[in-house]
């Protein structure tokens, strides 16, 4: 007795061993997170909260200035203090933590009482957190791998209080939906598109086999606790966007807050959405063919082609069944709510974005669902598991994970050496192009001013937003000295945006900054002081030049969270 004891409680301690030393490793194997986002924004957004930079810094990372800073903070903290492996490996520990979580919603849903041996939910687990997806941000500071931790506690929570959900009362039973509401709402307000798994939890939830109105009153509890997680978490970055700017959501859905900060649009990035019914249903084998129809990295995995085939045979059998006067078990089972959240989810990123990243939590949790679909099929036991085994070998042949960027380990995670600066109290940087490099920023002294006059958000327009206008401003009465930093391919850019404020490059004065976690960069970043104009130009040929080059910049704006 005392031996089983002890052996279940190794069982259930080991996957949070497992997870975290596995995936810390592998991180590490797999090399330096170099991302562009992380160039952009991940390691800026916090330091500029954490400095009080809201209103000093001019957008320097673009729309990405307004993303909640708050999941990037203990990375921020991390690279300040700590080496870079050990930093790599903390972050990839952490993502492992998933593991835990998934085998823990793997044992919900194999039920016992089919024989299913404990390895069998280590496998799933496992198979779910080596998909192309996870793997290419595995050890990078996206977070579409940290919010499902979240989301997986709270699937899990709900799972294994499945029955409960069935038979309690509601008033033993609020806290515990509300909680697990309040977890996925907690996903959302660090990352606002991870909203649509709040959509699919709250969804299966009103399919729980329990009467109508009790269903409704546990979506209600799940409901109010998103909201309380979407506040908890997020609420104080919409304050500070209300305060500033007007819009809590700034710049999104401008169109109607009418910020005057921004122009009056909705910034969504609908490049990726599916143009048509065909195509959106069609779009999982689509992506075998061409994967930037949902994103800007190639890769292959065929977890989700498997499971649309799976849900396919499932449904023939279910219709058959019926025909026949007998009912499906999968409704009945606690994987059919899996099933449902998952679906639902699917449906809600398919409306709202088709950007495969932000669909990584279904990505780890597709292995599962797939095996529960094959494990319901009316077949003898060898058929379906001839069918497991096809499946995971047909995905491990065919498996092609992305990469972001990587770089390989050094002393210093970015590796920035700012230029010396005679007065740095009074100086301004302008930042021009749409390239990423706003993480430079916290290497350079701390009085120095940056000022994104250009970029997929700001820019010399024939329609200046409020950006545009205040750093107007801001540069015509600085008074001390004046640089510009650009990457040299967009040097002619640089050069037209300056001219929009009467200033041009001492190009005698230039010099090259090359950071280490630019290394697959061939061309360097220009670091130079600029003056004022000299020599007439012409404001109208040089206002139509800027708005056409705007116009072609604007077209690229896409939404990097």
């Amino acid at each position: 007795m005392i031996q089983a004891s002890s052996h279940d409680r190794l069982s259930r301690l080991f996957p949070w061993l497992a997870g975290p030393l596995f995936f810390g490793l592998l991180a590490l194997i797999l090399g330096q997170d170099a991302n562009w986002d992380l160039r952009n924004y991940h390691l800026y957004n916090p330091f500029a909260f954490l400095h009080n930079r809201i209103d000093f810094d001019m957008v320097p990372a673009q729309v990405a200035n307004f993303y909640n800073p708050l999941m990037h903070i203990p990375f921020y903290g991390a690279v300040m203090l700590l080496p870079p492996m050990v930093t790599g490996f903390l972050v990839g520990a952490i993502q492992g933590l998933n593991f835990p979580l998934l085998v823990g919603i793997a044992r919900c849903v194999m039920d016992k009482q089919r024989e299913h041996p404990p390895w069998h939910s280590y496998v799933a687990a496992f198979i779910g957190l080596m998909g192309a997806g996870t793997l290419a941000e595995l050890g990078t500071t996206f977070g579409d791998n940290l919010i499902s931790l979240p989301l997986f506690a709270a699937m899990w929570l709900l799972l294994a209080n499945y029955d409960r959900l069935q038979q309690e009362t509601m008033s033993r039973l609020w806290l515990l939906v509300a909680v697990a509401g309040l977890l996925t709402g907690m996903a959302a307000g660090l990352k606002q598109p991870s909203a649509i798994f709040a959509v699919g939890w709250c969804a299966a939830l009103l399919c729980v086999p329990t009467p109508l109105t009790r269903r409704v009153m546990l979506a209600f509890c799940f409901g109010i606790g998103v909201l309380i997680g979407i506040a908890v978490t997020g609420g104080f970055w919409m304050h500070e966007l209300w305060v500033h700017y007007g819009n809590p959501l700034f710049p999104y859905f401008n169109d109607l807050f009418r910020s005057p900060m921004g122009a009056a649009a909705h910034y969504r990035d609908t490049h990726y959405l599916p143009p048509s019914l065909v195509e959106a249903i069609l779009l999982p084998f689509l992506i075998l063919a061409n994967p930037y129809r949902v994103g800007e990295i190639v890769f292959r995995d065929l977890r989700f082609v498997l499971l649309i085939l799976a849900l396919i045979l499932t449904a023939i059998f279910a219709l058959r069944q019926t025909a026949h006067g007998h009912q499906s078990s999968l409704t009945r089972h606690k994987g059919f709510f899996l099933l449902i959240a998952m679906i639902v989810s699917y449906l809600a990123w398919l409306k709202m974005f088709a950007i495969y990243r932000y669909l990584l939590p279904l990505e780890m949790l597709a292995p599962l669902a797939l095996w529960l679909l094959i494990d319901r099929f009316p077949l003898k036991i060898p058929v379906r598991k001839a069918a497991v085994l096809a499946c995971l070998l047909l995905w491990m042949v065919t498996l092609k994970p992305g990469s972001w960027g990587r770089v390989p380990w050094s002393s210093d995670y970015f590796g920035v050496q700012p230029p010396p600066l005679n007065d740095p109290t009074n100086t301004m940087v302008l930042m021009t192009g749409v390239e990423p490099f706003s993480y430079v920023i916290p290497f350079f002294p701390k009085p120095v001013r940056f000022i994104r006059i250009e970029s997929y958000f700001t820019g010399p327009s024939g329609t200046p937003n409020g950006f545009d206008r205040r750093m107007q401003q801001l540069v015509e009465g600085h008074q001390g000295p004046l640089y510009i930093m650009y990457r040299s391919h967009e040097e002619k850019g640089s050069k037209a945006a300056l001219h929009h404020f009467n200033l041009q490059i001492k190009p005698d004065a230039c010099q090259k900054m090359n950071p280490h976690i630019e290394s697959p960069n061939s061309d360097p970043f220009y670091f130079c002081p600029v003056t004022s104009v000299n020599t007439y130009i012409n404001p109208d040929e040089r206002d139509k030049f800027l708005a056409d080059k705007f116009l072609k910049k604007t077209k690229h704006l896409s939404v990097r969270n």
